[in-house]
């Protein structure tokens, strides 16, 4: 964990950048990103309860400058949403195709992307659903062992109307333990209440193997 932190600005990246900073303090939330990012990483954001967490998610990055092609951020969905009509939408905001139905599983795919890539700061939501799972996909993390880069820690804070991705973690060689330190550390972000949208879909942190 970091001892001391610096945040992005927000609103000093351009037009767009102004005008999201603007609606978010409209609505009442306030962003802690964390700045500088890593070259390469993986952002995860959790719990994912809502369809709220995009617009959220997409007013931050805006507002963030984390848009132009250095340093944007970018996210992985199925091929099919890249397809007409929506496929274009979907690219512009920093999104990407995997494909699912190949020998090559989501964890290579991701490590050979993070080879190829100069700078990658790749955004998931490591339950994978907004309805209640009995467990966290454990893609997010073996990417990021894979990948030798770090995570970094990220919420959308309902109760606290909080963005928060400011926590960097470096996984260990030991699952559990690093799970448990990640609950604990949501836990602790959680001082306003719940941090999801509807809390009862949260994840607990654990693995499907465990």
């Amino acid at each position: 964990m970091m001892n001391s932190k610096h945040f992005r600005a927000l609103g000093v990246y351009g037009l767009a950048s102004r005008l999201c900073a603007l609606i978010l303090r409209a609505i009442g939330w306030r962003v802690e990103f964390l700045d500088p990012l890593p070259e390469k990483c993986v952002i995860i954001v959790y719990p994912h309860t809502s369809n709220w967490d995009f617009p959220v998610g997409l007013l931050t990055k805006w507002a963030t400058g984390l848009t132009v092609k250095g340093d944007a951020l970018q996210f992985a969905g199925k091929e099919s949403l890249f397809r007409a009509p929506y496929g274009a939408f979907f690219r512009a905001v920093g999104g990407f195709p995997v494909d699912r139905s190949g020998r090559t599983g989501f964890v290579e795919q991701m490590t050979a992307r993070f080879a190829a890539e100069p700078r990658l700061r790749f955004v998931l939501a490591p339950e994978g659903t907004r309805g209640f799972a009995p467990h966290i996909r454990s893609s997010f993390y073996f990417v990021a062992k894979a990948a030798n880069v770090p995570v970094i820690l990220g919420t959308f804070d309902y109760s606290g109307k909080r963005v928060l991705i400011n926590e960097l973690f470096t996984p260990s060689e030991d699952v559990d333990a690093d799970l448990q330190r990640i609950d604990a550390l949501y836990r602790s972000l959680a001082i306003h209440g719940p941090l999801g949208c509807k809390n009862e879909n949260a994840a607990p942190w654990t693995f499907k193997d465990k």
